[in-house]
């Protein structure tokens, strides 16, 4: 398969077609789970497709082991490529390198200003613009409404669309939304929520926009593999 067909194929268009077409330029976005269901797998997939389209990607890491975001990358990016039967794998697997680029950073030791002033260091004045940034590691619990201002204000001030991971509590609680991510809704113009199902892990739209009618994803993520892939129910 080329690398456009895989484009246009790929379970994301399911996922922005059911986001009233994406996530979109100046938004904050969020994959939120327990500890080890999928969130970074669900950040991987949404990066490759981005990378894909030609578009550069960066990831900011502020996971304690930043070295294992690479490997992430190339799991999913060999299911994929098994799975659609990519041509010129080699050649598309070099273009995604290029267009990528890993930061990382230990949220206590940065305040959230010091972490926009780096990216604007990094990013600034090189040929390296962004459209999309990655987020995994973060931690909602030691964040504060201004903290997210900040990352809210550099999606507005770039254009540029930005998702996150939020890990949630063993036990999230009953809400519609779960902590930590509920005190923080209000920033976010979408959360999906990945909920254990028997033997697969269920997208689940929480809030999509400003629309009061969420529609069903019908997307799923395989634990095995960690392939995003559309399912009926």
């Amino acid at each position: 398969m080329l690398k456009k067909e895989l484009i246009q194929r790929s379970p994301i268009r399911v996922l922005e077609k059911s986001i009233h077409g994406g996530l979109g330029k100046g938004n904050l976005g969020v994959f939120a789970a327990r500890k080890g269901v999928g969130k970074t797998a669900c950040l991987a997939h949404v990066a490759l497709d981005s990378l894909l389209r030609g578009e550069k990607v960066l990831h900011v890491s502020f996971s304690d082991n930043p070295h294992h975001i690479e490997s992430w990358y190339e799991h999913v990016f060999k299911e994929i490529a098994a799975a659609f039967k990519l041509d010129r794998i080699s050649d598309v697997h070099e273009e995604l390198i290029s267009n990528r680029l890993i930061i990382h950073f230990k949220q206590t030791d940065r305040t959230m200003r010091q972490v926009a002033e780096q990216i604007d260091t990094v990013t600034s004045g090189s040929s390296f613009v962004p459209a999309t940034v990655i987020v995994d590691g973060y931690s909602f619990y030691a964040a504060t409404v201004d903290d997210i201002k900040v990352w809210k204000r550099m999606a507005s001030d770039r254009n540029i669309e930005i998702w996150f991971s939020a890990t949630l509590p063993a036990e999230p609680g009953n809400r519609d939304i779960p902590d930590p991510v509920d005190a923080f809704k209000d920033f976010f113009s979408v959360i999906i929520l990945l909920n254990p199902v028997q033997e697969f892990i269920e997208l689940k739209l929480l809030k999509d926009h400003d629309s009061g009618d969420l529609e069903k994803l019908r997307l799923k993520l395989d634990p095995r593999t960690l392939m995003i892939a559309n399912y009926r129910a």
